[in-house]
């Protein structure tokens, strides 16, 4: 058992048996001064929310760590004990998940009994277990919140102690980091990104995290990130040599990129903005633009159509399709049918009767064709590409919010780089 002091933070030792504790010390992690009243969580004088926790704080930021938690509410769940005595083989369950995600096939074969060591000798049949195990693991996590009845679930839990266990875990490392004088520019969930990060605060990191049962796995340094909200960032690894030199290894997303995508030059998009092909081709790694780029995939919950402006009918789509911006005289405009729900007002906030047609998100102000039309009939050369261009001049946008687009965009590590040093 580990020892933690009143304010809910890691003495970094063990308890010793039959010691007297001072008073607020406990053996178990905990959280003073959470409260979950009136469905709202509130932690640190901050409303946490019921998912997962996330913080950002938008900028350009350079040399940012990328800490990420291997299978976070697996991991609640077994320092919670929540299954009493069947808790071990879930744990065992999950080791020997990340033991073939990691092709530690050999450790793996002696858990849960060697039953699934069969499976092991194979790397395909390996990477399919570790794919059954994820969804078997997923599935119990699920289940353990549901509102139904079934044999993971604990009357009692009314707060999803698995979710919420990892999310004050992770509001506290946020304080923890920040106290040593560190910037936390973003946490989604699992993982942290910690600017200007030296070996000695990813270490204090990953010591951290084992205190409350969490094994953090360094995935990523980025030489230079912009985010620009909670979910959205571009950002360009640290290459693997520098990583080698400063730390003593590479980080796994590091190695796949320059190993799995040496084409993205780098560069790595999370959320749609800058993860657009045409935006990302032609601000970050300066590929050729193909056919495919220009084609955008649009759905609906209702169904879509095509006016051609000609008098004709609607041409019915479907709820999902793939279009192409199109120039004035080749395309339509696309509709969406407003759904009965949407339709049961009936009238508008002026009183005026309710159209039952809307514009499909994305699609206003522009003319579409469907993806195989424009093939079909060889309109590639009529595509407007001042669709897609409107988006890259967003995205330059977004990030001149924080700071000088040209020099991001370019080979400059944007600030003092640890290429500078090594």
């Amino acid at each position: 058992m580990r020892v933690f002091n009143a304010r809910g933070q890691p003495e970094y030792r063990d308890f010793k048996q039959g010691e007297q504790l001072p008073d607020g010390y406990s053996v178990q992690p905990f959280f003073p001064g959470y409260k979950f009243e009136n469905g709202i969580s509130t932690y640190w004088g901050e409303e946490v929310g019921e998912g997962g926790y996330v913080y950002a704080e938008p900028g350009i930021w350079t040399n940012v760590a990328l800490l990420d938690i291997a299978s976070m509410h697996p991991s609640s769940m077994v320092a919670e004990n929540l299954f009493g005595p069947y808790t071990e083989q879930f744990h065992d369950i999950m080791n020997i998940r990340l033991l073939v995600k990691h092709k530690k096939f050999d450790e793996a074969k002696k858990l849960f009994d060697g039953k699934l060591a069969r499976y092991l000798d194979d790397p395909k049949q390996a990477k399919a277990l570790s794919g059954a195990l994820k969804i078997a693991i997923n599935s119990v996590y699920g289940l353990t919140s549901a509102k139904f009845e079934n044999p993971f679930r604990d009357p009692r839990n009314v707060d999803n102690i698995v979710a919420k266990r990892g999310a004050l875990f992770m509001v506290n490392l946020k304080h923890a980091v920040q106290e040593r004088g560190y910037s936390v520019a973003h946490i989604k969930t699992d993982s942290i990104k910690i600017p200007n990060a030296s070996k000695d605060i990813i270490d204090f990191v990953m010591a951290y995290g084992k205190e409350y049962g969490y094994t953090f796995e360094h995935e990523a340094t980025y030489e230079k990130m912009c985010l620009v909200n909670n979910a959205v960032y571009i950002a360009k690894y640290l290459p693997s040599d520098i990583c080698q030199k400063v730390m003593g290894y590479v980080p796994s997303a590091c190695a796949d990129a320059e190993q799995s995508h040496p084409e993205d030059n780098g560069w790595t998009a999370t959320g749609a903005q800058f993860a657009v092909p045409y935006v990302f081709k032609t601000l970050f790694t300066h590929q050729d633009i193909e056919f495919k780029d220009l084609c955008e995939t649009k759905s609906v919950n209702s169904s879509m159509y095509l006016d051609m402006g000609d008098g004709s009918e609607y041409k019915f789509v479907g709820k999902v399709g793939s279009f192409c911006p199109m120039k004035v005289g080749y395309g339509g405009t696309l509709y969406r049918h407003k759904t009965e729900k949407q339709l049961e007002r009936k009238v508008d906030k002026n009183g005026n009767p309710l159209s039952e047609w809307a514009s499909v998100a994305g699609a206003q102000g522009w003319y579409w064709a469907e993806t195989e039309d424009v093939v079909e009939n060889g309109l590639q050369d009529k595509i407007d590409d001042g669709y897609f261009r409107k988006q890259v001049d967003e995205a330059k946008s977004s990030i001149a919010e924080y700071g000088d687009v040209e020099r991001f965009l370019s080979d400059d590590p944007y600030g003092p780089s640890l290429k500078d040093v090594y």
